[in-house]
């Protein structure tokens, strides 16, 4: 009985900081979701260990029937990260929505003061496997699957298995 109280308190303090569950959806209470914008789709979920740490007019949209695995890191700051429907990521999955950059004028400007900033979106029916990493700005079509540890980074096309650091087409998904 305790740990169906512990779960309602912890859907009703994310809906007072602004979330939307879908019917079916689930956070689990380790989730660490500093989120100006946590969207859920029906029967989604954000399993335990994961952070989503965004701000200002940022947030993440998971749809319906997708789920993080554990230990996602989501830095997203003020972009947005969408997934969409029926997505399937690995755990310890990483999504750079903000981060750091090489500045144009290096090393004139100091590493820490250049940023890149970039919103991911993620297409319907993908796979993405344990430990990738996918950098700001990124776009993964539908119907995609990213093998384990790849680094994603600009656009990869529907219908395709990509893999590697940068990740490349290995195979039509067919």
């Amino acid at each position: 009985m305790l740990d169906r109280i512990t779960l309602l308190l912890w859907r009703c303090w994310l809906r007072l900081r602004g979330a939307q569950l879908a019917p079916g959806a689930r956070v689990n209470p380790s989730v660490h979701a500093a989120a100006a914008s946590l969207t859920l789709g029906a029967h989604a979920r954000l399993y335990w260990g994961g952070d989503v740490l965004a701000h200002g007019g940022g947030g993440l949209r998971l749809g319906a029937h997708s789920h993080m695995a554990p230990y996602f890191y989501c830095l997203i700051g003020a972009n947005q990260l969408q997934v969409g429907e029926h997505v399937a990521i690995g755990p310890r999955c990483q999504f750079f929505c903000h981060s750091n950059g090489i500045p144009a004028d290096a090393p004139a400007t100091p590493f820490t003061a250049c940023h890149v900033d970039g919103d991911i979106r993620i297409g319907n029916n993908v796979f993405i496997g344990a430990g990738c990493i996918v950098l700001p700005g990124a776009v993964i079509g539908d119907n995609v699957v990213v093998g384990a540890g790849s680094v994603v980074k600009g656009v990869l096309d529907s219908g395709w298995v990509y893999a590697g650091q940068p990740a490349r087409k290995v195979k039509p998904l067919c």
